[in-house]
């Protein structure tokens, strides 16, 4: 079955039966090429916004622009060149069907520096929460302790402190810290990862299947329609490792309907769970995705050697802190918040629950009389009030084995958020919920066929109002 095809029959309503058996595409197989319209549409946006910034901060509005505003404006002209030129030779070859496609890695990289300018001109100041930064640091010097200033999250464990994130974060920082130690911008490499992970789900809806019109709208949404948007621009503690665990899910699935090498899937997949430990649950929807796509059960084991080396890692790192094979950090910290103490149940528990959807679903903005008179709370904002473009993730049926499995991971993979005994405050959106939206990208992409229809654009364009509004508000204004 095509990639086409296998869109259309998981868009199939409940009254069939199921969907045919999906084929791993070939080795190597590319996304479709896309027309130079959507090439042109991205740099645009990243030269736009580059250029935005600078304006301001002559107007005196705005604090000093920094390098990656420059890089983004920069690679921007330098594209919107190139691909003018490209253009030019194109219309005086011979052969016409030059002239109206571009090369898939072209508009990839476009969409990169596209919203490396929008990130790069919306970004927060450096956050002084770079607990991932101070890990690296620890780590390049032998030892899993860290000095933590007291408003840093953290557990004191033998006269030590220690952070309650996994380590992934921090061993990619690693690189950078060993280079400029701890004057690594953490807000400024959340940018870069951000802009990278919108080019991943660009390649993603490639290999979904969907033509060009319909990849634009649903890059657009997912890359300024959602809270990663916000995310990407802080970069402080909890917001980087989500980042990070949303790009691990973004790399599993391009491999998982790309070439689908279940070492590698398995692999990506567990180091997944070493930036967010709750997206260790859905290990298991992998392998039995990898079955739906048409691999052979010896092979889909694969996976398990990816699972076993982030397993090792998480060992070893838990055992240098506090001698246990788990990681006890979340539970000792749980016992000297606070806020704990009137939240009743312990760190995770049913009756949490409640609250917790209410963040997720239906907690609304603030709303008085003063200007401009709609305010995000602190507390959070409702998925639907954020991204209502979320809703077409419903679209494809759930008796296709590739949706069903993807809704259950996306269940899963939220449970823990469900349950814990606090919503993530502060925070626009939801945060906890971020590593979701990838499959949730995925859904969307297999429920839209090859083109975005009407609902697709309004919704779409509702989201990117309602979180350029929240992104704008807390930058410029804070929250309500």
């Amino acid at each position: 079955m095509t990639s086409d095809s296998m869109a259309l029959a998981c868009q199939a309503g409940a009254s069939r039966s199921g969907c045919e058996v999906e084929q791993v595409p070939s080795a190597g197989e590319p996304p479709p090429v896309s027309s130079p319209g959507a090439a042109l549409l991205f740099l645009l946006l990243g030269l736009v916004s580059s250029a935005l910034r600078v304006a301001f901060y002559l107007s005196g509005a705005v604090r000093p622009p920094g390098a990656l505003i420059w890089a983004a404006g920069l690679l921007s002209a330098a594209g919107l060149f190139g691909l003018w030129t490209g253009t030019r030779r194109a219309l005086s070859a011979p052969t016409a069907p030059a002239r109206s496609r571009a090369a898939p890695s072209q508009a990839t990289a476009a969409v990169f520096i596209g919203f490396l300018g929008l990130y790069a001109a919306t970004q927060a100041p450096p956050t002084p929460y770079n607990e991932h930064v101070r890990l690296a640091e620890a780590l390049l010097h032998g030892h899993t302790w860290v000095s933590a200033p007291s408003y840093m999250e953290h557990v004191t464990v033998n006269g030590h402190a220690y952070l309650l994130h996994p380590p992934l974060s921090a061993l990619l920082l690693m690189p950078l810290v060993a280079l400029l130690g701890l004057r690594v911008d953490q807000t400024a490499v959340a940018v870069v990862l951000g802009a990278g992970e919108i080019a991943l789900a660009w390649r993603l809806t490639g290999l979904l299947g969907l033509a060009t019109q319909g990849r634009v709208w649903l890059v657009l949404f997912f890359g300024a329609g959602t809270t990663l948007w916000y995310e990407a621009t802080l970069g402080a503690s909890w917001d980087f490792a989500l980042l990070v665990g949303a790009g691990a899910v973004l790399l599993t699935l391009n491999e998982l309907f790309g070439r689908g090498r279940p070492w590698l899937v398995g692999a990506l997949a567990g180091l997944s769970a070493l930036a967010r430990y709750d997206l260790a649950l859905a290990w298991p929807l992998w392998a039995l995705l990898l079955a739906a796509r048409g691999q052979r059960l010896r092979r889909v084991a694969g996976v398990l050697y990816g699972y076993a080396f982030a397993g090792v890692i998480f060992v070893i790192f838990n055992e240098l802190r506090f001698a246990t094979v788990g990681d006890i950090s979340f539970w000792l910290w749980h016992r000297q918040d606070r806020y704990a103490l009137v939240r009743p149940g312990g760190p995770f528990a049913l009756v949490h629950l409640p609250f917790n959807l209410y963040t997720l679903l239906f907690m609304p903005p603030i709303y008085d009389a003063k200007p401009p008179y709609i305010h995000p709370q602190m507390m959070g904002q409702g998925l639907l009030l954020t991204s209502p473009a979320f809703l077409l993730a419903l679209r494809p049926s759930f008796l296709c084995p590739t949706a069903g499995l993807l809704y259950l991971a996306t269940v899963l993979i939220m449970v823990p958020g469900l349950l814990v005994y606090a919503n993530g405050f502060v925070q626009f959106g939801a945060r906890y919920y971020v590593q979701v939206y990838p499959l949730l990208l995925a859904l969307m992409a297999l429920g839209l066929g090859r083109r975005a229809d009407q609902l697709t654009k309004l919704l779409v364009t509702a989201s990117i109002v309602l979180v350029a509004y929240g992104v704008w508000h807390v930058r410029w204004l804070g929250f309500g």
